[in-house]
């Protein structure tokens, strides 16, 4: 063979050696990378796993483990995962330390308040859990570092599992008791792995729902009882959680607390949608000294309106009453919150009736303010400048924006005795009597009410808003909707208000 062809050769080879190499090098640093996309991002080889706000787990910490018949506490991971095993008899429910939450990933849950003492409780329906818990896996549950899920229907939502919470009731209770009738129907779906969505509609999930509280209460305290605060919300509650902190920081956990939004009834309890929190002290005396508590409370959940009146009950007979926190628990959301003197310097904590947008509106707005270095309380002020304020206008049809201060209607022999703040039709005067013929009429009252900041018209009836909201929108029924807002007076309203600069106001009352 020629020199000249030897040496070729031997070129060529040289050439496939170092592609060779390379291309080894290359899939042994594309592994490494997968691998760390397993874990947590670039995590240097031989570093330990971090879970949460940054606990380092040895193997044995985290290690998944089972004992039969028992909840087992593992504090400081964050996830809103919880694996569930069957038992004979019970529900045996252990922390999933898989995954860092997807917020931790995404670098969001930087400067993400301390939550280690904190267990978020979350409650659903299988009808609705697909709809509404997703945002939350991303957002209000991504960064804290515990939580527990509930609902009436075992589930698991790529890992994210949801605990039956109806599991333990006794068959007395459920037998011919209508009641259960969808909780019946759920467990046929799901042995044949259907979809439970549809049964949302015509299903009296709302008498069902009753009977999670206090069973929750149950298996929430067997699963970790060293909590400092309890915090209950639902699918659609929102939850700011740098003033969340704050709010509890202000508090001993070792007193027994019941924090929420007032309901009244027969008894005066938090309003279970809006959230409320439960200290230690208190889920130790109402719960963890009463192990009994199903079958001392079961038999008598059939005769009430509503689950969170329930857990009122428990906590009452222990002599633990509500701690008034609303406005700062809240059941309404940006487009429906009234905005107004009372409570504008006031943090928002929680909010109601969310949707998975307006969850996640929210969350990056909060994201918002932390990348611009923002560190005060998000205030009232604050939701109305960002959400409400660039959507008013001085009218807008199709349109409900909420008034119902002061409603003028033409008297009906049915109601010729009716009020209109304290007066009757006949001692009105003339614009008001004629508030109802016509929007251009109704924003006319509004214009003669010093105290008016907009209002609404409809089929014959003008109502007037001492306070600030933006609504929704409203069509059909062959009425047309008209709402107007009184721009001049509320570009003076936060004026005089200004920046809160005096001072946040922790405090709570009632409704």
């Amino acid at each position: 063979m020629p020199l000249t062809s030897l040496r070729s050769s031997s070129s060529r080879r040289d050439i496939i050696i170092v592609v060779s190499i390379i291309c080894i090098l290359t899939v042994i640093i594309s592994f490494r990378t997968i691998y760390t996309r397993d874990g947590s991002w670039q995590r240097p080889v031989g570093e330990l796993p971090t879970f949460g706000n940054g606990d380092a787990k040895t193997p044995s910490e985290s290690e998944e483990t089972t004992k039969p018949e028992a909840l087992i506490p593992v504090v400081g991971i964050t996830s809103s995962i919880a694996v569930t095993t069957s038992t004979s008899s019970s529900s045996t429910v252990v922390p999933s330390p898989t995954a860092a939450a997807s917020g931790a990933i995404s670098g969001s849950c930087d400067g993400f308040p301390d939550t280690k003492d904190i267990l978020v409780v979350m409650k659903t329906g299988a009808t609705e859990a697909y709809d509404k818990l997703p945002i939350h896996f991303m957002t209000t549950l991504s960064c804290v570092n515990d939580s527990i899920l509930f609902s009436d229907m075992e589930m698991d939502m790529a890992g994210h599992k949801v605990i039956d919470t109806l599991d333990e009731v006794a068959n007395d209770i459920k037998k011919d008791n209508g009641d259960f009738d969808l909780y019946r129907l759920l467990q046929e779906y799901q042995k044949l792995h259907e979809d439970p969505r549809p049964l949302k509609e015509g299903a009296n999930g709302w008498n069902l729902d009753k009977y999670k509280f206090v069973h929750m209460l149950l298996k929430t305290y067997k699963y970790r009882s060293d909590a400092s605060w309890y915090v209950f919300i639902e699918a659609d509650t929102g939850v700011i959680w740098d003033n969340m902190r704050t709010f509890l920081n202000k508090y001993d956990p070792r007193r027994p607390y019941y924090f929420g939004s007032p309901t009244y009834l027969d008894i005066e309890f938090a309003h279970g949608g809006t959230g409320y929190v439960i200290s230690q002290a208190a889920m130790e005396a109402a719960v963890g000294k009463h192990p009994e508590l199903a079958t001392k409370y079961d038999k008598d959940v059939h005769g009430i309106c509503c689950g969170d009146r329930m857990i009122g009950r428990v906590l009452l007979d222990e002599n633990i009453k509500l701690t008034k926190s609303w406005p700062m628990l809240n059941g309404e959301k940006p487009n429906t919150l009234p905005f107004s003197k009372r409570q504008w310097c006031q943090p928002i904590i929680t909010m109601h009736h969310m949707t998975a947008q307006e969850v996640s509106q929210v969350w990056n707005f909060e994201q918002e303010r932390k990348a611009q270095g923002i560190t005060t309380p998000l205030l009232f002020m604050d939701i109305f400048t960002h959400f409400v304020k660039p959507s008013l206008l001085s009218s807008r049809a199709d349109w409900t924006n909420l008034s119902d201060d002061l409603t003028y209607t033409p008297p009906s022999p049915e109601d010729s005795d009716r009020s209109y703040n304290g007066r009757p039709w006949a001692e009105l005067g003339p614009v008001e009597r004629a508030a109802p013929e016509s929007a251009d009429t109704c924003a006319k009252a509004c214009d003669a009410d010093a105290n008016c900041f907009q209002w609404q018209h409809h089929d014959q009836e003008c109502a007037l808003h001492h306070s600030i909201r933006l609504g929704e929108s409203k069509r059909g029924g062959g009425v047309t909707w008209m709402s107007g807002w009184k721009m001049d007076r509320i570009e003076a309203f936060q004026v005089e208000m200004g920046e809160c600069k005096s001072g946040v106001d922790w405090n709570g009352w009632g409704r």
